[in-house]
């Protein structure tokens, strides 16, 4: 339509040339600093309309204080709730959210002053400030109707009044008959806007719509005459009336902002509803969001998709963008990601970055899709030269960890640093390993800490895990148990398994913080759910040991059994002794031979010192005192008692091995120092009788009394033939 030649600027102060979003940042905060605040705000919005979640945080604030532009708790809410959906960045948000809450108390301060025409305090439409509408197609035709509200109507018709009560023209005018469109069209494009005036002013006052909605667009502007949001409004009604879409969305944007008119939402929607049903794409868009905020109409998720979906299926980037991901979260409609998927790559067709992103993101992580780390960096990668921080930080840690592309730790901090600078904690994380380990940047601990600690209070996980490793090794700082602790219990609230069984181990050790088997307990359950080797095997103890919870042999069973069969020595051991000896099972040889052997396997020397009584015995295998010997020799080391009792006794009675009193004196003291009624018996014997050692009838005296002690049956019987002498 050839009115657009005018329409593309409405609204808009400026347009901006082309350049790095960065720099284009860094040329608003120095102008804001520099008191030119619409400068900024000109620049902030520029940016914020391409999604750059940083400007739209700034935005918001300066709608909030009214700086650079019009005091607006409206377009500051707005502004946030696009900025706060689409970051990480927490604190920003709130620091954000704080300024605006400001900006809302002084206007409520003031609203028993204000003008009817003062913007309430709710969020804006999505694409106010989106001026020129996509092709319009079909697409769309055919699908549900929604229909206005009653109120919506009669606040729609009241409107008429503005048409006698709007002043008469400013400028000089042409009479009806002398007036011409086109030439006051040329004359518009010559900047010649009295002549431009003169002409469409009679038009329009006869009802030719396209100069009512020219003649609008100069008065929204102040294109040759003062710049009068009413007098736009008064001819986008005239127009709007007539059944133009722009002017009705025009119009719709006016009374949903309360700019030139009182501010109602109701008429908003009723407008939009207009414009949309001849699918203008964006009052489908801005159709959408009442619906989806519930301005001027009861909230319905399911109706906000309606109309989004309809902007998406003309082609509207950012309601491409929405829909993927109310199919994603399932808002308004059943989850689909396949659904999601499919609108994100439209949206990504027509370059929007956070589509890139969130697409990316699929393919990271295998979501319908097949896992495919070289697709996703490619979109990350994309969405990173637009500036998107989230985008930047994933590039970055894809470098760090050669996830899609080759690792290259220079390039990695190269993303990571800049993310960082702009707070997002992630990008800081991975930053903090880099220094911490001198990849790609020279190392620096003090600023790795540094960083890890801001991310860990921000709610990082991982740097909260790390922080506690730190802490507790004395990494760069000094080791603070009590500091670990904490650190390592916040990590493991959050979920974080690894910290979880930390947390218990230090519970149960009452280490940097007071013993408490009962919590200990809880949090070895916690890592255990989620496989966390050790925890399992540690709430196997706690059950089998009653620390913490009640004695319970078949579940200390069940934990053991768990860990054994993922392969841990130690439990495969503690399998096999409970079988061995029947201990919260069913006793079995041969069960035990199999645990006993399988941690064998693995070199677990006090299984093979076991499985070598196995052998000799003839329990669960057939007796084989040779395999028996050799086993015990080979777990010499591992100085369990019934393993050198028995070999002290082959070297004593010369089975499988030439005799050796002294030999046997030996393995007998080894095992009767840890306690082992048999080994002190048999030293006892050897010392009553001379046998490796001098004749100590005292000494055999005492060693058949501590095994005696022991309800050793042999020691008391010598014990007391001794006494009997």
């Amino acid at each position: 339509m050839r009115l657009n030649k005018i329409i593309t600027s409405l609204m808009i102060s400026s347009f901006m040339l082309a350049a790095e979003p960065q720099q284009l940042m860094a040329e608003a905060l120095a102008a804001y600093q520099q008191g030119n605040h619409a400068k900024a705000a000109e620049i902030y919005q520029s940016l914020a309309l391409d999604g750059n979640t940083k400007a739209q945080f700034e935005l918001a604030k300066l709608y909030s204080m009214g700086h650079g532009v019009e005091q607006d708790a409206l377009q500051a809410a707005y502004w946030l709730e696009q900025a706060a959906s689409n970051s990480t960045d927490y604190a920003e948000s709130a620091r954000a959210q704080r300024d605006i809450a400001e900006g809302v108390e002084q206007l409520k301060q003031q609203a028993a002053q204000a003008s009817a025409e003062q913007a309430v305090q709710t969020p804006a439409q999505a694409v106010e400030l989106k001026t020129t509408a996509k092709a319009a197609t079909s697409a769309a035709a055919g699908q549900a109707k929604v229909v206005p509200t009653p109120a919506a109507v009669a606040a729609a018709k009241s409107t008429a009044v503005l048409q006698t009560a709007y002043k008469k023209a400013e400028l000089p005018v042409l009479p009806l008959a002398e007036a011409r469109f086109d030439t006051g069209l040329r004359a518009f494009q010559r900047e010649n806007y009295a002549e431009a005036f003169s002409h469409w002013y009679p038009l329009a006052e006869s009802g030719l719509v396209d100069a009512q909605f020219n003649l609008a667009a100069m008065y929204a502007n102040g294109y040759g005459v003062v710049a009068d949001m009413a007098g736009a409004v008064h001819w986008f009604n005239a127009a709007a009336d007539q059944g133009m879409a722009q002017a009705q969305y025009q119009l719709a944007v006016a009374y949903a902002s309360g700019k030139g008119v009182a501010q109602d939402d109701a008429v908003a929607v009723f407008w939009y509803q207009k414009a949309a049903e001849q699918q203008y794409v964006l009052a489908q868009y801005n159709l959408g969001f009442m619906y989806a905020s519930g301005r001027g109409v009861t909230k319905d998720d399911a109706t906000a998709l309606l109309w989004y979906e309809r902007a998406a299926q003309l082609n509207d980037v950012d309601a491409q963008y929405i829909v993927a991901g109310r199919y994603r979260d399932g808002r308004g409609t059943a989850v689909n990601q396949q659904q999601a998927i499919n609108w994100y790559q439209r949206a990504v067709e027509q370059g929007h970055s956070k589509a890139m992103f969130e697409l990316g993101q699929y393919y990271l992580q295998g979501i319908v899709v097949s896992v495919n780390a070289d697709r996703a960096f490619d979109l990350f990668s994309r969405a990173a030269a637009t500036g998107l921080v989230e985008a930047q930080r994933e590039v970055g840690i894809s470098y760090s960890l050669g996830r899609g592309v080759r690792n290259n730790d220079s390039k990695a901090v190269e993303f990571l640093q800049p993310a960082c600078q702009q707070q997002d904690l992630s990008a800081c994380y991975y930053l903090a390993l880099h220094l911490a380990e001198g990849r790609g940047i020279r190392a620096d601990l003090q600023r790795s800490a540094s960083l890890l600690q801001g991310a860990a209070k921000d709610g990082n996980v991982d740097a909260q895990f790390r922080l506690g490793v730190i802490y507790s090794q004395g990494q760069s700082v000094a080791v603070d148990e009590a500091a670990a602790f904490n650190w390592f219990l916040l990590a493991a609230k959050q979920g974080h398994a690894e910290a979880q069984y930390l947390t218990g181990i230090r519970l149960a050790n009452g280490t940097g913080t007071a013993q408490n088997d009962v919590e200990a307990v809880k949090w070895y359950q916690r890592a255990a759910e989620q496989g966390v080797l050790f925890a399992q095997y540690n709430l196997g103890f706690m059950y089998g040991a009653g620390r913490g919870v009640a004695q319970d042999d078949a579940k200390a069973l069940y934990w053991y059994t768990k860990v054994a069969e993922q392969g841990d020595a130690d439990a495969q051991f503690n399998l096999g002794l409970r079988y061995e000896t029947g201990r919260g099972v069913k006793q079995d040889d041969t069960l035990a031979v199999k645990w006993y052997q399988r941690a064998a396997g693995q070199n677990h020397l006090r299984a093979i010192a076991h499985l070598g009584f196995m052998y000799e015995k003839g329990y669960g295998v057939p007796m084989d005192e040779r395999k028996a010997f050799e086993l015990y020799q080979q777990s010499l080391s591992a100085a369990v008692p019934k393993a050198l009792t028995a070999l002290g006794l082959f070297y004593k009675n010369g089975r499988q091995v030439k005799a050796d009193d002294k030999r046997a004196v030996a393995l007998f003291s080894q095992a009767a120092e840890q306690g082992y009624a048999n080994a002190q018996y048999n030293l006892g014997w050897m010392y009553e009788y001379g046998r490796g050692v001098s004749k100590d009838l005292v000494k055999a005296r005492d060693l058949y009394q501590q095994a005696a002690e022991q309800n050793e049956a042999l020691a008391q019987a010598q014990l007391s033939r001794l006494l009997n002498l």
